[in-house]
């Protein structure tokens, strides 16, 4: 497509790329709308809106995506570094914000209204987390002198209290184990990963004590006889037969 002799910024970004992980992102987001063809219909017309609502929605969803995919791509290290700074501060700000201002949704404030479009700051907070996290312990790696993980962790205990408040387990998880997987790409001794790993069952049972809609959802799975909510586990289980099924008669 471009030559590796190009000088122009379109031929250097497409030579420096990792154009296979490019195209896997890419494939992933068309089968995100293929699959919303079989599963969304039904839904909208539950909610009495048009049968491909949630289609055009994902389709819509997936262009600015992609702008802000490709847009990123395009940054150097340094300029990387800046922008996931300043959306961290915006959307920490944000995220605690939610505690105040958000929209409570069945006992759970992870929304926030701006100019009148919703947002949820945690889907910003991640990937921000993850860029500036890697740096911090990377400095710490090469400058004795910087406490690049102690900054991290800071960093994240911040963003993990904020989530916990709304509550929103499911984010939580995500963050603790970005956190970790960096520490343990950063080095740490087997002693120290034995222990997180005791701390994250012990975490684990905690969640499941003092959050009443996780204790529903495990005991729902351990007990689906018990009488509660299993819908997502029944489709799921369904999904997983009629596939066998199919592929044995194939």
């Amino acid at each position: 497509m471009f030559s590796r002799a190009q000088k122009t910024p379109i031929a250097e970004w497409w030579w420096s790329i990792d154009r296979e992980l490019l195209g896997a992102l890419i494939l992933l987001m068309i089968c995100g709308v293929v699959l919303s063809f079989a599963a969304s219909p039904p839904v909208a017309e539950r909610l009495g809106l048009e049968p491909w609502h949630f289609v055009i929605r994902q389709a819509g969803f997936c262009v600015p995506a992609l702008v802000v995919l490709v847009g990123a791509s395009f940054l150097s290290p340094r300029q990387a570094r800046v922008v996931a700074l300043v959306t961290l501060i915006g959307s920490l700000a944000m995220l605690w914000a939610t505690l105040k201002f958000g929209t409570e949704v069945k006992g759970a404030r992870r929304w926030i209204s701006i100019m009148g479009q919703t947002v949820q700051p945690s889907e910003f907070v991640k990937p921000a987390f993850a860029v500036l996290g890697a740096w911090l312990f990377s400095e710490s790696m090469v400058r004795k002198n910087v406490p690049g993980k102690t900054l991290a962790t800071l960093v994240g205990a911040a963003i993990v209290g904020g989530l916990l408040l709304q509550p929103d387990i499911g984010q939580t998880a995500l963050i603790l184990a970005t956190w970790g997987a960096l520490l343990f790409l950063a080095g740490i001794s087997w002693w120290l990963i034995f222990g997180l790993a005791g701390a994250g069952v012990g975490l684990i049972f905690g969640a499941y004590l003092l959050f009443p809609h996780v204790s529903k959802r495990i005991d729902a799975f351990m007990n689906p006889e018990g009488g509660g909510n299993t819908y997502q586990i029944d489709r799921a289980l369904q999904s997983l037969l009629e596939g066998v099924v199919r592929t044995g008669a194939g």
